[in-house]
């Protein structure tokens, strides 16, 4: 994630950018929309030049959209900007380089394209190009649009993941432990992660653990890292003590698991590598990103595990979304792009390859990895839409500083080893992050 500070090359970007769309009329609307489905028709159809942006690479780019379009759309040539150390947002603004798409997720749409005024709210367009919303899965648009989010239509969702357990069928074997179920609370995996946690003479097993960055920006109590209105961390609520108690602190009281902490903080490694974690919670794409090394594994996944008093609610939704930039001439062709990769069409072929849909569609859900590596594996691919998503937390431009600096780096490994008591831990991540927060202004 990239902050945005108020620098001089930010407001140099933003500035080449209304000066470019202003000679067109409103920023917002700076290209005139056909009047009939004919001219409409026409437009999309006639040969034209798209520029998109995105963190994909340009294999990443051409496998997961570039040659899908090609088929789709032989009119138009697409040219993909890959972002760089040298090619970020705010570098081709202030080239004057034209961009007509990108490719985001809402906290980067709030934190990058809003304020360089890049962004371009698309509802008008999506009247006029006729795009059913309701075929998206709800919470896909209200990320998007809601003023915890990005607070406008700024894109429409391409995919999506959720977060899943991931557990290791031979040390459940080899302990003798029923494997986990679907529809599990924390106080039923802890339980588990007990009896897992044991030594056989060979190898020191652990029970569980979880990916905290990854949970804390999707944290199923939809708790804000930072107060939008006072531009403060805010993680020492009765909420957040909750949170970090029945996550992180009650498994890490386990003996074993606390002095696996200090001497060696637990990773992804630990459950794909070392094979001494029996449950690990981790992202749905997990599943692809890291196939090598999980095809040789005897695992499975369920959903992830909820709070008694919410249950069957999971993390909050984590999509990616492709906009329309204020500053593109073309934004009916650059609409048409979004149509086609919106598309049932587009959307199954990608849920076939191990990528999360970001439509309601049963049809294109159950088809989930059906052509990977994992396909004879019988896995239980319904774990990544068992739980329904926690509603979208405010976001703010400072999050990370809290994820990163206050928690993850320093005051989480502390609670975790024992170093410092959870109240302790909370408050001091909270001066951590506001340090930070206050020096980035």
């Amino acid at each position: 994630m990239i902050l945005l500070k108020k620098s001089a090359i930010l407001l140099s970007a933003a500035t080449i950018l209304v000066s470019a769309t202003a000679c067109s009329g409103d920023s917002k609307n700076a290209v005139v929309e056909p009047k009939s489905e004919g001219e409409l028709s026409t437009k999309i159809n006639e040969p034209t030049e798209l520029t998109v942006f995105s963190l994909e690479s340009p294999d990443g780019w051409n496998q997961k959209y570039g040659e899908y379009l090609k088929k789709k759309l032989p009119q138009y040539k697409i040219t993909h900007i890959s972002q760089t150390e040298s090619s970020r947002l705010e570098h081709l603004l202030s080239a004057g380089t034209n961009i007509d798409l990108y490719i985001a997720n809402a906290r980067s749409v709030s934190q990058q394209y809003l304020p360089s005024k890049a962004a371009f709210d698309m509802s008008e367009l999506v009247k006029t190009h006729r795009i059913d919303l309701n075929v998206f899965e709800p919470e896909g648009i209200n990320q998007m649009t809601s003023a915890e989010g990005a607070g406008g239509l700024y894109g429409l969702p391409l995919s999506n993941y959720t977060m899943v357990m991931y557990y290791n069928k031979d040390i459940f074997d080899k302990v003798g432990v029923p494997y986990p179920k679907d529809g599990m609370t924390w106080e039923e995996t802890y339980e588990l992660a007990k009896k897992l946690t044991v030594n056989t003479g060979e190898k020191q097993y652990l029970g569980f653990w979880i990916s905290p960055k990854h949970y804390l920006r999707t944290n199923q109590m939809s708790l804000a890292l930072v107060d939008p209105k006072t531009e403060k961390a805010s993680v020492t609520s009765d909420e957040w003590n909750r949170l970090f108690d029945t996550i992180f602190k009650k498994f890490s009281d386990i003996t074993a698991f606390r002095e696996r902490a200090i001497t060696a903080w637990p990773s992804h490694d630990a459950f794909n590598v070392t094979q001494e974690l029996a449950m690990y919670v981790m992202q749905s794409s997990w599943l692809m990103a890291a196939q090598e090394s999980l095809g040789k594994m005897n695992f499975d996944m369920v959903a992830m595990p909820t709070f008694k008093d919410k249950p069957n609610v999971g993390v909050q939704a984590s999509y990616t979304y492709m906009g329309i930039t204020s500053m593109s001439q073309k934004k009916d062709q650059a609409m048409e792009v979004i149509r086609q990769l919106t598309s049932e069409d587009y959307q199954m072929e990608m849920s076939k390859l191990g990528v999360m849909t970001s439509l309601k569609s049963q049809a294109v859900q159950k088809a989930y990895a059906a052509e990977t590596p994992y396909k004879d594996k019988k896995l239980n691919m319904n774990a990544a839409f068992y739980n329904k998503f926690a509603p979208t937390a405010p976001i703010t431009a400072y999050d990370e500083f809290v994820v990163e600096d206050g928690l993850e780096k320093t005051q989480l490994r502390d609670m975790v080893k024992g170093l410092t008591d959870l109240n302790t831990g909370l408050r001091m991540a909270e001066e951590i992050a506001n340090q930070k927060i206050q020096s980035s202004k």
